[in-house]
């Protein structure tokens, strides 16, 4: 399943702000589009539960009591966790889950112990044996996934940007070198399962009939080896290895992609999506990457930000012209988290940088809103301000705190905002 939604942020970033007379924070630079709107796209749910997740972790027969320890997504009080317990014949693991629909079904029938045969069986489900687990998503089927939804927000840009004359450009941000390419006993470079998994899903998805006008008289494997390659720093011998973006390697690698940014961004380059190990290094960007895909694990929000910055400049056209628009410029994030991971924690940092709240409207919210009255330009003010705001706590429209409620994004998404007259 996948989850979308639109996040923005702005670089560069710091920390430490000395005598500030004018700021262009993230939410400024996103109001007057002067960069990309961001679109998180995730292969993950808000929980990940989609499907009944079983394991069978052991199964006991002392006396008379035979038991199974299953492990199980269980709800409690609203919040979904990762729980073993003991189950006996006949208990139902919906009732046990919390009366969660996936484990409809899951009643236990039979638990069987003879040695390297242990089963759990159910009534209407198929048995689970010992070790077995069920309803996992692995990280290859995450990776994998995040890559196929990459090369198709990819080819949908294609065809909505490339008559415009914008190149668009896809960015792999990975965890190890030797994923994407690694060399044999021989020393001969090797694809990894990135690039091979890559290939394999580029392959199947330009063969879909809405591609059929981006790759008229294209030979589809030679195409699928041409349109992506790695940047990656090396050692003495030329062979690529993994480094932290801070090395002398990394410096030679990163002035190659400074070199090869305007050929790059030209459609004789057959170059389209590139995978990067170690990115993160300031003036590494390019304008018209378009979308960028995780398969790393970033637990820093600073460092999700710096990957995401690698997007954000507005794209430009085949003669180097800006062009804007939010209709134009939106980077697509494949997020190996959930996007309501992924956005909260980007928010929540925006907030502490920027002393602002997302989805509360404050007491002074409206006072720099500027009017025309009686011919003369001026503001609401603090008092009119304050007006406004209790008329939407009247109108529920925010609680006690200014925190926006469900009815006033019903109303704003309805066009049936009530607002006071006089104003």
């Amino acid at each position: 399943m996948v989850v979308t939604g639109v996040q923005t942020c702005a670089l560069p970033i710091y920390k430490e702000k000395y005598n500030l007379m004018y700021r262009l924070d993230a939410v400024d630079a996103y109001e007057r589009q002067l960069v990309k709107q961001i679109e998180v796209a995730s292969i993950i749910t808000k929980d990940h539960h989609n499907d009944a997740y079983l394991k069978l972790i052991s199964v006991s027969n002392k006396g008379s009591s035979i038991t199974a320890r299953i492990e199980l997504d269980k709800r409690k009080n609203g919040v979904i966790k990762r729980e073993s317990l003991n189950v006996k014949k006949g208990q139902d693991l919906y009732e046990i889950s919390g009366c969660r629909e996936q484990y409809s079904g899951y009643i236990v029938s039979e638990i069987y112990t003879a040695k390297d045969s242990e089963y759990v069986d159910f009534t209407s489900k198929d048995f689970i044996k010992l070790g077995e687990v069920r309803g996992e998503l692995s990280d290859d089927i995450i990776k994998r996934a995040q890559i196929k939804k990459t090369i198709e927000e990819h080819l949908d840009k294609e065809m909505k940007l490339n008559h415009k004359g914008i190149k668009v450009l896809s960015l792999f941000f990975i965890d190890k070198v030797s994923n994407y390419r690694y060399y044999d006993e021989k020393g001969n470079p090797r694809k990894g399962k990135y690039a091979l998994w890559f290939e394999e899903e580029y392959k199947k998805t330009i063969k879909k009939a809405k591609y059929k006008t981006l790759f008229e008289d294209v030979d589809i494997d030679t195409e699928a080896e041409i349109v992506h390659n790695g940047y990656f720093a090396q050692d003495k011998k030329g062979l690529l290895k993994d480094t932290n973006g801070g090395t002398l390697a990394d410096e030679d690698i990163y002035g190659l992609i400074m070199r090869d940014k305007e050929r790059l961004l030209n459609f004789d380059s057959k170059l389209k999506f590139i995978f990067s190990h170690s990115a993160l290094k300031e003036g590494w960007d390019n304008p018209n990457v378009f979308q960028i895909c995780t398969l790393n694990e970033t637990k820093s929000v600073m460092k999700k930000r710096q990957e995401i910055g690698r997007g954000l400049r507005l794209a430009v056209n085949q003669d180097g012209e800006r062009i804007h628009g939010f209709n134009v410029n939106t980077l697509t994030v494949m997020a190996n988290e959930s996007y309501e991971d992924f956005a909260k924690a980007l928010q929540q940092e925006f907030e502490e940088e920027e002393n602002i709240r997302f989805g509360v409207i404050e007491k002074h919210t409206f006072a720099n809103v500027e009017i025309k009255k009686d011919g003369i330009n001026k503001y609401l003010g603090k008092e009119s301000s304050e007006d406004i705001w209790n008329y939407f706590k009247k109108k529920d429209y925010i609680d006690e705190s200014g925190k926006v409620t469900d009815n006033l994004k019903r109303a704003l998404k309805d066009n049936k905002l009530d607002f006071p007259e006089e104003y």
